[in-house]
């Protein structure tokens, strides 16, 4: 019989992490472009080995958090390797990259905030992207109002939208852990609304912002929207201090803390 191949020993992998609760999207992504470098470059490797694995980070040196990442997503892909009758299995040792440091957050003013909404909600509907106009000033109420991370907005499925009792159920956020968050009265109107109005064009829809064609947005199209639309409000603004989308997240814990 033979011996499953180290693209097998991934799969596994992947379903042993999900087993635990985790969704492992973006490490996903990571282990399958290490194992085509893999079966290029070694095809009759059964593990990973430290000659195969050095040139591979060589080759992703100076790429901040894409480097950490896969360094983390492949110590735990040969910890599971050597639980699993592959002692061989070559472990990065520690601190070979070190976190990203992320950059320093924004807090809006009353006015950049206004500004910035009255713009999104000027935006005009376009013929190839049904709905735009509905989803994308919606999304961004909820990150400012609630300040969910864009991921858990632009993936939120409708069966975990309560609107008649208030709240919103985030499943497996980070990891396996969930929560859930209460919203205002006044959210819960606007997005009662909004789900009115999208409900037209996506019926069956299965994610409560949905893209065109009904799959959630990507990373890229909010933070995409969110710098085409703070430039219209703001074009002046210093290029080296602008904000992101995820900064809504940061200003909604800081203007908290301040009203405590």
């Amino acid at each position: 019989m033979s011996k499953p191949s180290i693209r097998q020993k991934a799969s596994d992998f992947l379903v042993y992490k999900r087993s635990l609760g985790y969704l492992y999207e973006s490490q996903e992504y990571y282990l399958w472009n290490f194992v085509s470098y893999v079966e290029k470059v070694a095809p009759d490797a059964e593990y990973p080995t430290k000659q195969i694995i050095d040139p591979y980070l060589d080759a992703i040196q100076g790429s901040g958090s894409k480097l950490f990442a896969t360094v983390t997503l492949l110590r735990e892909f040969s910890s599971y390797l050597q639980i699993r009758g592959y002692p061989e299995a070559y472990i990065v040792p520690p601190k070979v990259a070190s976190q990203p440091v992320p950059d320093p957050p924004y807090f809006f003013t009353a006015e950049e905030i206004t500004s910035f909404f009255a713009k999104l909600d000027r935006m005009k509907p376009h013929t190839s992207y049904k709905g735009r106009e509905i989803v994308i000033p919606a999304i961004f109420r909820l990150l400012y109002c609630c300040g969910m991370r864009p991921k858990e907005a632009r993936t939120l499925k409708c069966e975990n939208v309560h609107l008649s009792e208030l709240f919103i159920d985030v499943l497996q956020s980070k990891g396996p852990k969930s929560r859930r968050i209460y919203i205002s009265k006044e959210l819960t109107e606007y997005l009662d609304e909004y789900n009115k109005h999208i409900s037209i064009l996506f019926p069956q829809r299965e994610f409560f912002f949905p893209a065109r064609d009904g799959s959630p947005y990507g990373s890229s199209a909010i933070s995409g929207n969110f710098r085409k639309y703070w430039w219209e409000a703001y074009p002046d603004f210093p290029k080296g201090n602008r904000p992101r989308a995820y900064d809504f997240r940061h200003h909604f814990a800081w203007t908290n803390i301040n009203q405590w």
